[in-house]
């Protein structure tokens, strides 16, 4: 292996690392808990570190804040000023942090990063990755750096959702990965609940809904190894065995 190599090699290491360690540094500083409510404030939902709904909460007089065929529509509102709630918590965590001053410089490319011993690889990689036939090291230099301006192409969709039910079918919950997608509701039914009623219903479709989509792990779209775990798994198969780049 020539010293061009070898020296490629130290910065496609360096430059991984410290882009997987400001990812999990991001996941750290995700809220532990944040609420929203929706417009009219007859349902209030409260979300958990995953960022899916926990609990539920539906005021005594929702009655005469809602009609009845508005309910579903009302949890969804609800569970996105959480999600937005949660957002902004996030951010300023990450602000206060200096996360984005790491990131920043991280821009700058491989050669800002600090030395890192090359006979050993970083605690941050061990984790399962996708089993990948790793492109030149050129390839995977230009997509981490390319991962931040253009954050879309390394976040494929998934297709995992899980769907629970309460009442019979009544009131239906569906859950993806990063959280409430759809609930819906019938009318006739929801008019003849009392807001105790109704919250149990929640937390029975909830629970449902969160089981189902634990069967259902989410499967990336597109080939194997796509998005950002296919990119690193492509740079940890050329750290592990550097004579791949020979």
């Amino acid at each position: 292996m020539n010293d061009e190599l070898m020296a490629q090699f130290a910065q496609l290491q360096r430059y991984t690392a410290a882009l997987h360690q400001l990812i999990a540094t991001a996941q750290e500083q995700s809220p532990r808990r944040s609420a929203g409510a929706d417009a009219t404030g007859a349902v209030r939902v409260e979300l958990g570190p995953d960022g899916l709904p926990s609990s539920f909460r539906v005021d005594g007089r929702w009655g005469r804040m809602l009609k009845p065929e508005e309910f579903g529509a009302a949890v969804v509102r609800a569970c996105q000023a959480a999600t937005g709630e949660r957002l902004a918590q996030w951010s300023e965590s990450l602000r206060s942090s200096g996360w984005q001053r790491e990131a920043a410089r991280l821009r700058g490319g491989p050669d800002t990063q600090p030395a890192t011993p090359m006979a050993r690889v970083p605690a941050a990689f061990r984790r399962p990755l996708p089993d990948v036939t790793p492109r030149p090291i050129g390839q995977i230099t230009e997509d981490v750096l390319a991962a931040f301006d253009d954050t879309a192409r390394f976040t494929p969709p998934v297709t995992a959702a899980g769907t629970g039910a309460a009442a019979g079918g009544k009131l239906v919950i569906t859950l993806s990965p990063t959280g409430l997608t759809s609930c819906t509701a019938d009318g006739r039914w929801v008019a003849e609940q009392t807001a105790a009623r109704l919250m149990n219903a929640l937390s029975e479709a909830l629970a449902a809904a969160k089981a189902d989509l634990d069967r259902h792990p989410p499967q990336a779209l597109g080939r194997p190894g796509e998005g950002m775990d296919g990119l690193l798994a492509e740079a940890m198969a050329l750290l592990t065995d550097p004579r791949r780049l020979a």
